[in-house]
């Protein structure tokens, strides 16, 4: 298999669940083999940023040019690997609404979820989008160190560690809208409560697809209760189907108004909620007329490679072959905010 090909698969070790059985003290004791227990990653997120160097580019210092130009390409490797791990944050089925309120409480709402699955308080995580984090930073106990705690909003502008959770910020995370937000259901009978797969008609959502992780709701509910869709189906790149959590608790009928609305996440997981694998492109070999090599930044896996334009300029290409999968929802809170 030719190294970073599009489409490898990487096997990547996980955590597994461990139960406690009934024993008998002095009762002869079998042990169970212990199997890996592994998640395959496919390596389908392929990312490039490409920029062309003029003369009066190429006249700075190597530093200069690094820090001017290198370094934004980097990050935006970096943003492309966290952009690609929120999305497959996005397939969890344990969410809560912060559309209204998305405060402190909210924080600890999700640390209470976590624990009411029986997840381990060590190494929480809680990732969200710079604007978010500054809606918390204005809460007054995270920003006050009477009540914190902590200088660290007042000071450095960083939330830290708060309610159990290590707080970052990620650009990854991001909203969107799609082509078309509203469609209806397509199937005569209609659909009975409890149902959680249908099929849809009238969108036209090819340009920009809607995407698990997006509210739904159906105009025939009572109170129009949101579900978060956790797959859909495409024909001709439009979606004629959905899955969804949780399930209806209302029939619907055909024809019933079906809407859509993106929605952008704060993230409270802890770290093995999701396996994420790179791999490098191969650099080209000597005499293709490309300089290229492998580089290590942030962790991440990054080919650099340098050609001649044709002309008196010099182009320069960063790029990454990356994956993510999920690896037990019930290791992650989606708090729900637009």
């Amino acid at each position: 298999m030719q190294l970073g090909s599009y489409g490898d698969i990487v096997h990547v070790p996980i955590s597994p669940d461990a139960t406690a059985v009934d024993w008998v003290p002095g009762d002869a004791i079998t042990a169970a083999a212990k199997t890996q227990t592994i998640k395959d990653v496919v390596l389908n997120v392929s990312k490039r940023h490409t920029f062309n160097l003029t003369a009066k580019e190429l006249s700075l210092t190597p530093y200069e040019l690094w820090t001017t130009y290198g370094v934004p390409a980097i990050e935006a490797m970096r943003a492309a690997a966290d952009e690609a791990v929120y999305k497959e944050f996005l397939a969890s089925t344990y969410f809560l609404n912060g559309f209204t309120t998305f405060n402190e409480d909210t924080v600890v709402d999700a640390g209470t979820g976590l624990s009411g699955n029986k997840i381990a308080k060590t190494g929480r995580r809680f990732v969200l989008a710079p604007g978010d984090s500054g809606t918390l930073q204005k809460v007054d106990a995270f920003q006050f160190a009477n009540q914190s705690g902590t200088m660290d909003v007042m000071a450095e502008g960083m939330i830290g560690r708060k309610l159990g959770f290590d707080f970052y910020e990620s650009n990854g995370i991001s909203i969107y809208t799609p082509a078309d937000v509203a469609g209806t259901v397509n199937l005569l009978a209609g659909y009975a409560a409890g149902v959680s797969t249908i099929a849809v008609a009238t969108f036209n959502d090819d340009l920009n697809p809607i995407r698990i992780g997006d509210i739904v709701t159906f105009a025939d509910e009572a109170g129009t209760p949101q579900h978060t869709i956790t797959g859909t189906t495409l024909t001709a790149g439009d979606t004629t189907g959905i899955t969804f959590y949780p399930p209806l608790v209302d029939a619907i009928a055909d024809t019933t108004v079906v809407t859509i609305t993106p929605s952008r996440s704060a993230l409270a997981f802890v770290r093995n909620a999701v396996a994420f694998a790179a791999r490098p492109y191969d650099a080209l070999p000597a005499g293709a007329g490309v300089n290229s090599r492998v580089v290590a930044m942030d962790d991440l896996p990054i080919r650099i490679s340098t050609w001649h334009d044709g002309a008196l300029g010099i182009n320069v290409q960063y790029d990454i072959l990356c994956g993510a999968k999920l690896i037990d929802a019930r290791r992650a809170y989606r708090v729900i905010i637009d």
